[in-house]
């Protein structure tokens, strides 16, 4: 692996050839609450409702984007929310998804990286270079036109490459296994 001379990993764009692997769309089954998912991505998606109709449809769902799509809240613009769930249902996410989702994903990366040693070996190795996703739609989990957004998404993988400096890649996190999907961290 090939760290870029900038000591900075744009794995949305600019590196995504070498650093693919880091997206919550790559395909790496978790398992968390007794349950499997086939992408981070979809187990993300899927902690926006309890709804057992709902997580099914998730779960059931293609591809990843696929489950992003059937998880945009219902009063996103037509575009964007034309083939959402809870739109077609007449069901609002959860109220409290805001204050939860970064604990959310938090979950599901350290456990795609815990569970996929081959994965966990390959953020290791991106040592202490910078992770960016340099997604220029996303200003909360990437960085957003502007390149100014929070980029979150790189964040929480440095901070799960950090844990597993740490502690190694087999150990879960505190409560992994028995969180409900209902409290914030």
């Amino acid at each position: 692996m090939i760290i870029p001379d900038d000591n900075c990993i744009l794995y949305f764009g600019r590196d995504r050839d070498a650093f693919r692997f880091l997206s919550h769309f790559w395909p790496a089954p978790i398992t968390l609450d007794g349950e499997s998912w086939p992408t981070v991505e979809h187990y993300y998606q899927a902690q926006k409702s309890d709804n057992h109709g709902y997580r099914q449809a998730i779960r059931a769902a293609l591809t990843p984007g696929q489950a992003k799509r059937l998880a945009a809240p219902p009063g996103a613009p037509r575009r964007v929310s034309h083939h959402s769930w809870f739109r077609a249902h007449g069901r609002e996410p959860r109220v409290d998804w805001d204050a939860v989702k970064l604990d959310v994903m938090r979950r599901a990366d350290h456990a795609k990286f815990a569970q996929n040693p081959d994965l966990a070996e390959l953020l290791l190795a991106t040592a202490d270079a910078e992770l960016i996703e340099d997604s220029p739609s996303d200003r909360f989990w990437g960085t957003g036109r502007d390149g100014q957004g929070l980029n979150w998404a790189g964040r929480v993988l440095m901070e799960v490459r950090d844990s597993l400096k740490r502690s190694g890649p087999q150990r879960p996190l505190p409560g992994e296994g028995r969180y409900s999907g209902r409290e914030a961290g």
